[in-house]
């Protein structure tokens, strides 16, 4: 990273590599490099570096698009990174992504952390199929995929207001799954989802979707109204 034009050579074998494998070369080098903190702004800022990345995303082998959904992540966790994500496009990529078994959890784990940002929040919520495909990751996913999943959906629910709300709380299967994920999954799943039914208990015309589960998130440490509820 010390070397001049490295960075930018790199982002230009990601863009015009003559071969596939070249390019996916260039995908996993800055994927390694984006572990780094110090170095997840820099790649971020670097001309082009996120739209190759995203195009690679969009066409390539299933080993390429890993070391892309694993670095646009790492780039994520660095808060200055969102709002140069999102103006690339990549809340969209990312979306689409969460239908493919191979990046779905990274997809998802990305998503949670953009959504942390209010311009997160509404581009996310504006994404037609972002809903849906949540729902599929809190159906089919891995632990991990699910809880981020919820993690979404909760910020979308406590800052995107009462439209957004609306719009998850008529998922299809969500009642259902949130209950699943309630006394099943990893206690910090666990508390995203009790977190979630309390923004929707505070909602109008929650107990339409929501009738009877009231009871169940309420009581979501105790194992004696678990065994009640199921």
């Amino acid at each position: 990273m010390g070397e001049d034009g490295c960075l930018g050579s790199i982002v230009k074998f990601l863009r015009l590599g003559l071969t596939s494998k070249a390019r996916e070369n260039a995908a996993a080098t800055l994927f390694s490099l984006s572990a780094v903190h110090d170095y997840k702004k820099r790649i971020a800022d670097q001309g082009g570096a996120i739209e190759a990345l995203l195009g690679l995303l969009r066409v390539r082998t299933p080993r390429g698009k890993k070391d892309v959904v694993t670095a646009l992540f790492n780039m994520s966790t660095h808060l200055e990174n969102c709002a140069r994500m999102i103006e690339a496009g990549d809340v969209t990529v990312l979306v689409g992504a969460l239908g493919n078994e191979g990046v779905a959890e990274e997809a998802a784990g990305a998503l949670a952390l953009i959504v942390r940002q209010p311009i997160g929040v509404e581009v996310v919520g504006k994404e037609e199929m972002a809903v849906a495909g949540l729902i599929i990751m809190m159906r089919c996913g891995t632990a991990r995929g699910k809880e981020n999943a919820v993690a979404v959906l909760l910020e979308l629910c406590r800052s995107g207001g009462s439209a957004t709300t609306e719009r998850v709380l008529k998922a299809p299967a969500l009642t259902g799954l949130l209950h699943t994920l309630l006394f099943t999954d990893t206690k910090r799943a666990r508390r995203k989802v009790a977190s979630l039914a309390r923004v929707f208990q505070r909602c109008d015309n929650v107990s339409l979707h929501f009738s009877g589960l009231g009871v169940g998130y309420a009581f979501a440490g105790n194992s004696t109204a678990s065994n009640r509820d199921s």
